[in-house]
């Protein structure tokens, strides 16, 4: 089977009702609130396929904010205790992901799954198949563009497909997708030079609409360099309302604690978010807080994005996906301390 295919937008509901027989859907619905947010999908007809570039997340599927571990309950008659692993073995699709969204999940994988591999995201990341798609109108908060890690894809998703009007085009990426889209291949024709004429269109608006195009290699640079002086820093930490929205909204914060909490059935352990940003998220044994200053934190937050996940994982610990834009009521997100940090080093340059 072909890599490329098309797909006819009144065979989409069909094609996931197909792929639901053998797994969870997951998409983009509207919640009580009018929000738009990622949910399991009962009614195919109620997705929302037109959803903004800033809807939440998928991470959460597979870092699950609240996760349970293990159970531990003491056996009855017998002086031990039973351990039940909560591993989930779910087996899930989740359908209109973005491309920057996909881009962090590259970077997950390599913190979770390379040298001290997590078993509880292993187990998830391997039962998930994502079919994303190409961003048509990207929203005025993304800059995806600036980083390679959107608005359309090369390679490193399961299925990417691009809105074409009245058919989307259909991209293979891995050997589950391949699986997923020919079990059902009836469905699917080879493009037409026509089709690939409409995408490359596609693509080209979309680039053109992006509001934001910030790269952070210069400011990466700046800082390795020791440009970037206390105040700054200071002044960053003064706008901080260590709400801690950036790290729960941002696709690549991986902070997380581990707690047991005692039922009357047992004792279960839960991993759950943490933040980096909160003061007691290092505190040591004896009740040390080694990052007690709010400065240190913030500070600590933009070097992880910048500096360590660049030398450990080989990117950005950022994907220009704009949620923490949207979130920050102290305007001190990724893309406006890029921006300032820039403005600071023209500055500089006119001296």
């Amino acid at each position: 089977m072909k890599n490329e295919l098309i797909l006819d937008k009144n065979n989409l509901s069909y094609w996931l009702r197909q792929i639901r027989k053998n797994r969870e859907l997951i998409g983009p619905l509207m919640n009580d609130g009018n929000d738009i947010v990622f949910k399991s999908v009962d009614r195919i007809h109620e997705l929302v396929l037109d959803c903004p570039a800033s809807l939440p997340s998928p991470k959460e599927f597979i870092f699950p904010q609240y996760e349970p571990m293990l159970r531990m309950r003491q056996a009855s008659n017998v002086k031990r205790q039973e351990i039940t692993d909560l591993s989930d073995e779910t087996k899930r699709v989740i359908f209109g992901v973005r491309s920057c969204d996909i881009s962090a999940l590259g970077l997950l994988d390599k913190f979770y799954l390379e040298g001290h591999k997590d078993p509880y995201y292993a187990e998830r990341r391997r039962n998930t198949l994502f079919i994303s798609i190409v961003c048509n109108d990207p929203a005025p908060t993304c800059f995806c563009i600036g980083l390679g890690t959107g608005p359309y894809l090369e390679k490193g998703f399961d299925i990417q497909i691009t809105d074409l009007g009245d058919r989307y085009f259909v991209q293979i990426g891995s050997p589950e997708g391949a699986k997923t889209v020919k079990a059902m291949s009836f469905l699917f024709r080879r493009p037409q030079k026509t089709d690939y004429e409409d995408q490359y269109e596609v693509f080209l608006s979309s680039k053109a609409r992006f509001h934001k195009r910030i790269n952070l290699k210069g400011i990466r640079q700046m800082i390795l360099e020791e440009k970037v002086k206390d105040d700054f820093w200071q002044w960053v930490a003064g706008r901080c309302f260590e709400c801690g929205g950036c790290v729960y909204d941002c696709p690549l914060c991986t902070c997380f604690t581990v707690t047991d909490r005692e039922y009357p059935y047992g004792i279960e352990r839960i991993r759950l978010w943490d933040a980096c940003m909160f003061k007691g998220f290092t505190r040591m044994a004896g009740g040390v807080l080694p990052n007690e200053a709010m400065v240190k934190r913030t500070k600590r937050w933009y070097y992880h994005k910048l500096i360590h996940y660049p030398e450990k994982l080989g990117g950005f610990g950022c994907v220009g996906c704009g949620r923490c834009t949207i979130t920050c009521p102290g305007k001190i997100d990724m893309a406006s301390i890029a921006t300032k940090l820039k403005g600071l080093a023209i500055s500089e340059e006119e001296k």
